[in-house]
């Protein structure tokens, strides 16, 4: 065994004791099977819409994932009629399968999401067969699924929305040759095959309204810079002495993510107003008020300086049971609705859809949810989020300290340029952020222990350091990159 290897599953080890646990337990096929079994007695439940479904499966319908993804929430269709042009958004419709009367549904609202440990399988929120029936992909259920389709038309010179928005129950198909990976999608632009131009031209199409929708939005925030972010990612070899490495995402593939960012960002922006319109303010929605915060920040700041501004002014999204704006997107309507698969919120909207879709022809149902539950259920968003937001922060610096420690191991002797600057000082803590290392942009959180600290902070100043050592991770950051910390401390003296 190479002392690469050794040295390897050192890190592996110490991940599967001390950062893997923090995601929770993973999901049991006996105990999945007993709530499935039960949830299946109450099927179709009140809020099914098992008829009169659109069939879009005349339309070509592509979805662009991460390789490997078995949970496909979303995917689109361009297409044109004698009317005009046409956006079909697309999203899965898991909760066709969940009766909210069940067990099934109540360990749902415990996990709240799918957590995703790094180089480990998916802890999934649903059960995998409720995953299966509802992934808008190829696989034992078929290619033809449920989904809730958002459809618009699309101005032929402007490539902006035009007209009426509509919100539809749907059919839609998904084969494997429409199945794409952000790197298929990307290399599709330049595939010559005639037998592929239907596909390239959606794309390509799919492509200019995103940059429309991102030009829309950018008139109303400067939060719409933030995707532009593209920091470089740990990617781990099949080979196990290879070890990981930092690999970034080319600008094309940054084009694709960014696309299907923007068909979320309209979807979940139309679904936030017509829950306020339809439910009188009433459901969940995902805000994020910065009092006026963003209209003072400088016009020509950076994606990477726009974030880091953001954490250091303390502005966070938040879930509530009643309406308010989300100033990072510039909507003043807001909800999670796009991963239905992954997020009790996104579920929690689904509901309520249909609620107001079938309560026209059915007066006597009644809502799924009191207005105390959906500010149980909000605060339960809120709270699990947090939590598994900064378990993916500690998760994060843990693979990029582990890749650094490879990086030397790989070539002793010769340093890590790493830049790092200061976000913050509130004694005793020093919190940095290390934002490029060698030439790959990242961001990983770094905090010192300091007594006392004079240095005038500056998002805008950057320090370079040369990494020669990575020690151990443990509970405290401090002596885990020696070489930083020394220069950082300095900065003050």
């Amino acid at each position: 065994m190479s002392t690469t290897h050794v040295f390897d599953t050192i890190y592996e080890d110490d991940y599967s004791s001390r950062v893997e646990p923090l995601y929770g337990a993973r999901r049991d096929a006996a105990s999945d099977e007993i709530l499935l079994s039960q949830n299946r007695e109450h099927l179709p439940h009140a809020y099914s819409v098992a008829q009169d479904r659109v069939d879009f499966t005349i339309h070509d319908t592509y979805s662009i994932d991460p390789p490997g993804c078995e949970d496909a929430d979303d995917a689109f269709s361009i297409f044109t009629t004698d009317e005009g042009l046409f956006l079909a958004i697309h999203i899965a419709d898991p909760t066709e399968w969940i009766s909210p009367d069940t067990s099934l549904w109540s360990d749902i609202k415990e996990r709240v999401v799918t957590r995703y440990p790094s180089n480990r399988i998916p802890i999934h929120l649903m059960p995998k067969d409720i995953v299966d029936r509802a992934s808008l992909m190829v696989n034992q259920y078929g290619d033809t699924k449920n989904a809730i389709t958002v459809l618009t038309e699309i101005h032929p010179d402007t490539f902006v929305p035009v007209g009426r928005i509509q919100l539809l129950f749907s059919m839609v198909r998904v084969t494997n040759q429409h199945a794409f990976t952000y790197a298929n999608a990307s290399a599709m632009l330049h595939d010559t095959d005639d037998a592929r131009a239907a596909a390239r031209t959606a794309i390509s199409t799919g492509l200019t309204v995103a940059a429309a929708l991102n030009a829309q939005r950018a008139e109303k925030t400067v939060g719409a810079r933030l995707g532009d972010l593209a920091p470089s990612g740990v990617v781990f070899s099949s080979n196990p002495g290879q070890g990981p490495s930092l690999a970034r995402a080319d600008a094309a593939v940054a084009d694709m993510q960014k696309m299907i960012a923007e068909f979320a960002i309209f979807a979940n922006a139309f679904v936030g107003e017509h829950l306020k319109i339809h439910m009188r303010g009433a459901g969940i929605f995902r805000t994020c008020v910065t009092d006026g915060w963003i209209d003072t920040v400088a016009t020509d700041i950076g994606s990477e300086e726009l974030m880091a501004a953001i954490i250091v002014n303390g502005i966070q999204a938040d879930y509530l049971a009643t309406n308010a704006s989300h100033d990072l997107v510039g909507m003043p309507e807001y909800c999670h609705f796009t991963s239905p698969i992954r997020r009790l919120a996104d579920c929690v909207c689904h509901y309520l859809i249909k609620y107001i879709y079938l309560r026209t022809a059915s007066t006597d149902l009644v809502t799924p949810f009191t207005n105390e539950a959906l500010t149980g259920l909000a605060d339960a968003c809120l709270q699990v989020s947090k939590a598994m937001k900064k378990v993916q922060y500690r998760d994060t610096k843990f693979r990029l300290l582990q890749t650094m420690s490879h990086m030397l191991s790989f070539s002793p002797g010769e340093p890590i340029h790493t830049t790092f600057f200061v976000i913050g000082y509130k004694a005793p803590f020093l919190n940095l952020i290390v934002c490029k290392i060698g030439d790959h942009q990242v961001s990983m959180s770094y905090t010192l222990r300091v007594n006392k600290f004079t240095y005038d902070i500056s998002l805008r100043e950057k320090h370079v350091v040369e990494v020669m050592r990575v020690g151990r991770i443990g509970k405290f950051d401090e002596g885990t990159l020696p070489d930083l910390d020394a220069v950082a401390m300095q900065l003050s003296a």
